[in-house]
C-alpha cells in the first residue's frame, strides 16, 4: 500500500491537506503521526512543522469507482441500484433494477463495454494491476450456464471434425469457463488469442495431448518397461 507524507503547522492542518490532495474522507485514511510539531520559543525560534504519513483504505477506491459508475448510469432512464466491493485485486460491481436489460445489450456487448471502461478507470487509480467484473442482474449466472453449453457443443464439433474452432470474443471469466470444460476432453486443447476486449478461445483437436497425458499417468511405460512391468531381457534388448 502506497503511503504519502504531508506537512503543515499542525497535525489537524496536515490531515485536512491530505484529504484535499487525495480527495478522501478522514475515515478513508490510515494516519500515522511522524512529527507532532511545535511552535518553538515565542512562536519564532525552533519551530517544527507537523508531519504525518497517510495511506488509503480500500473504501476510498471503492467509493471513487462507485461515483464514477454512478455518473455513467445517471443517463440511464430507469432507476438502478449498484454496489462496488474490492475482493483481493478484483472490484466486483453489482447492478440491479427492474428494467436493466439494455445495460446488458446484444450478446452482452454493452456490459462488456461498461466493464472495459471501469477497468481503465480502476487501474488509473491503483498502484498494482486490478480487475473489474460487472454483473447486471443475474447475467453472469445465466451467462455461465450458456457458456458451458456452448463450450461442450464446440468440443463435440472439434472432435467430430478433428480440427480447430475459433470461438467468439469473451470476457476473461467466460474464457476460463471454456478452458475448464475443454480440459475434460482428452483429445482437445484450448488457448486464447487476441487482445482485450476481443480476445477469443481456440479449441483444437490434438491426439498428441492425449498420448502425452497417458504417458505421464503410466510410470511403468515411462521407464521403458514392458506392459507387464518386467525389465526387458538382454536377448530382446
Amino acid at each position: 500500500m502506497k503511503s504519502y507524507q504531508f506537512k503543515a503547522d499542525s497535525v489537524e492542518e496536515a490531515i485536512q491537506l491530505a484529504r484535499r490532495e487525495l480527495d478522501a474522507y478522514e475515515d478513508e485514511l490510515d494516519i500515522k503521526i511522524i512529527e507532532k510539531g511545535s511552535k518553538g520559543f515565542l512562536g519564532i525560534f525552533g519551530t517544527k512543522e507537523s508531519v504525518i504519513e497517510v495511506s488509503l483504505h480500500d473504501s476510498h477506491s471503492e467509493r471513487k469507482l462507485y461515483e464514477y459508475l454512478k455518473g455513467i448510469l445517471s443517463s440511464f432512464d430507469e432507476e438502478v441500484l449498484s454496489e462496488v466491493k474490492l475482493v483481493g485485486r478484483t472490484y466486483k460491481v453489482k447492478i440491479e433494477g427492474e428494467k436493466i436489460s439494455r445495460l446488458i445489450g446484444k450478446h452482452g456487448k454493452t456490459v462488456a463495454a461498461l466493464q472495459h471502461i471501469l477497468n481503465i478507470y480502476a487501474n488509473r487509480m491503483a498502484q498494482i494491476k486490478v480487475n473489474v467484473t460487472v454483473d447486471v442482474g443475474d447475467y453472469r449466472y445465466e451467462r455461465k450456464k450458456l457458456v458451458e453449453e456452448i463450450a461442450h457443443r464446440t468440443a463435440k464439433s472439434a472432435l467430430s471434425k478433428k480440427g480447430k474452432i475459433v470461438m467468439e470474443p469473451m470476457f476473461s471469466f467466460e474464457r476460463r469457463l471454456v478452458h475448464e470444460v475443454i480440459s475434460q476432453y482428452h483429445d482437445l486443447k484450448s488457448y486464447s488469442v487476441g487482445f482485450e476486449p476481443y480476445r477469443k478461445v481456440v479449441v483444437e483437436y490434438s491426439e498428441r495431448k492425449y498420448k502425452e497425458d497417458r504417458r505421464k499417468s503410466d510410470p511403468i511405460k515411462r521407464r521403458g518397461y514392458g506392459d507387464a512391468g518386467q525389465r526387458p531381457s538382454r536377448q530382446s534388448a
